[in-house]
């Protein structure tokens, strides 16, 4: 089926970023306990099983109760090997075996991890969606140290390949520690002003580290400013992270120039994404998951002649305690520290230091949509329809940067036709196929391959077919051919 590749809906699930490198045995020596083996059999859950004797209980690593490992009932890419780590930990390694004394083992294998169980994301090789090497054999072991690590509470292994000989079989353990987390929650409506001490020297450096959730694709992060216009900002402006440096004196002529960067892209992807920045003088870095930016400010560091506090969440407009000058930020930050002081754990115990303004809470709750990525021409996402309904009616959210490709098909019941959406130029297009009659075609919008969430409705009934995308409404009249639901819609 035709297909929107590395294209996104807004209905099940998502992949993407990070790196992995083969060791020996070793882990790191803070953070290398075995966190698999000392789970309940309760804590693994599989797609299949082969007998209860082969279930996902028997995965542990070394063990040969049961059938010695995990064996799925049927031996495809469609099967998965699922942990429940009980709390979100820091997972620095993973190893892999065979089943016990047989001939099932994995050769090659994708590793998955989510917060909830729900959204998940691919642990990644740099941008490579290769998967791990395995095992060649049943018995042995194979570790591999993930550098860097992450943070999860669910982990999958999906199989890739396996003993052509044989059939899928895994035992495994995963390595790390204990994860401390300080959350803070903003509904974009609201803020945490942190009030620094004032001291008379400048400070050798400033560091802001926090790793942020984004719910939308816009938001204030962070913001400072000073006396005479110099300010720093931190922004997400259409799922790109950009930071914005201004040192100069906004009442005198100046030719220094405002530095703005930009780093990432589909950061509101609902998975945590690491920022740091660490201004020293006029040296700036910036940093946004590993990915680092160093630059030399113009100017004279009067970047630091800045106001005795930091906005988080949005910037507040002075003498209106509920009112934001720009659009806030919707979503969760995490272990939020400035100059290495815990600002989350301040405003949890209402210091004095801490100004909070709207609903501010300490969890983060998950999403409730949950995005599917297509990964290639051939990927399509096979949904029931209400069949039988004298109606279509489908709403849905996308986003690619693909010009071409098909979104939506589906075959109508009792011979009264087919309909398809597509893009084509970057417009959405939608054809209708009415036996005796000429297709009909309904285009709106424009521009939608620029990577940005774009939501669609469509519906026929009798009289007419309806299109909107965005604010874009299509309407094209219908003959008077009965319009009858099928079963099933394609997306991708």
């Amino acid at each position: 089926m035709a297909s929107v590749a590395w294209a996104v809906l807004k209905v099940l699930l998502l992949l993407p970023t990070q790196t992995w490198s083969p060791v020996g045995a070793g882990n790191p020596p803070d953070c290398d306990a075995p966190l698999a083996s000392a789970l309940p059999r309760s804590s693994f859950s599989s797609s299949s099983e082969l007998s209860s004797s082969h279930g996902p209980g028997f995965s542990r690593l070394n063990r040969r109760d049961g059938a010695g490992g995990w064996t799925p009932l049927v031996s495809n890419k469609y099967q998965w090997l699922q942990i429940d780590l009980g709390e979100r930990m820091e997972v620095t390694a993973v190893a892999t075996q065979g089943g016990y004394g047989s001939s099932d083992w994995v050769t090659s294998y994708l590793l998955m991890f989510s917060d909830g169980g729900r959204n998940w994301k691919q642990y990644r090789r740099e941008e490579s969606i290769w998967g791990f090497p395995g095992n060649t054999n049943a018995d042995s072991v194979v570790h591999y140290r993930l550098q860097p690590p992450f943070e999860a509470r669910f982990l999958r292994f999906l199989p890739l390949a396996w003993n052509p000989r044989g059939r899928i079989g895994m035992r495994i353990e995963v390595y790390g520690c204990a994860y401390k987390s300080e959350v803070v929650y903003f509904d974009g409506q609201s803020a945490l002003l942190y009030r620094l001490d004032k001291k008379p020297l400048k400070p050798i450096r400033d560091v802001i580290s926090l790793k942020f959730k984004a719910m939308q694709s816009n938001g204030i992060l962070l913001h400072r400013e000073g006396q005479h216009g110099n300010h720093i900002t931190l922004e997400l402006i259409k799922g790109k992270l950009v930071f914005f440096l201004n040192s100069g004196n906004a009442k005198l002529p100046s030719t220094i120039a405002p530095v703005t960067l930009t780093l990432g892209s589909l950061l509101d992807d609902q998975h945590w994404h690491s920022v740091l920045i660490e201004l020293l003088d006029t040296q700036v870095n910036f940093t946004v998951d590993k990915h680092t930016h160093h630059f030399q400010a113009k100017g004279d560091s009067s970047y630091l002649d800045l106001n005795f506090e930091i906005s988080f969440g949005g910037i507040p407009t002075p003498g209106r305690s509920r009112a934001f000058r720009r659009k806030s930020f919707h979503g969760c930050l995490e272990n939020l520290y400035y100059n290495g002081v815990d600002v989350t754990e301040l405003a949890k115990k209402h210091k004095p230091q801490i100004l909070m303004m709207g609903n501010v809470s300490f969890s983060c709750p998950q999403p409730q949509t949950v995005p599917v990525t297509f990964l290639s021409s051939r990927s399509y996402l096979a949904l029931p329809g209400n069949s039988g309904e004298d109606k279509v009616s489908v709403t849905f959210q996308f986003r690619t940067w693909n010009r071409a490709g098909h979104l939506l098909f589906g075959e109508l019941r009792r011979g009264s036709g087919s309909f398809v959406l597509f893009l084509k130029d970057g417009k959405l297009k939608l054809s209708l196929f009415q036996p005796g009659q000429s297709p009909r075609n309904v285009t709106a919008g424009a521009g939608l391959n620029d990577g940005q969430w774009h939501s669609v409705s469509f519906s026929a009934k009798w009289s007419h077919m309806n299109v909107v995308v965005d604010d874009d409404t299509a309407v094209q009249p219908l003959v008077a051919v009965l319009i009858d639901s099928g079963d099933t819609y394609y997306f991708g």
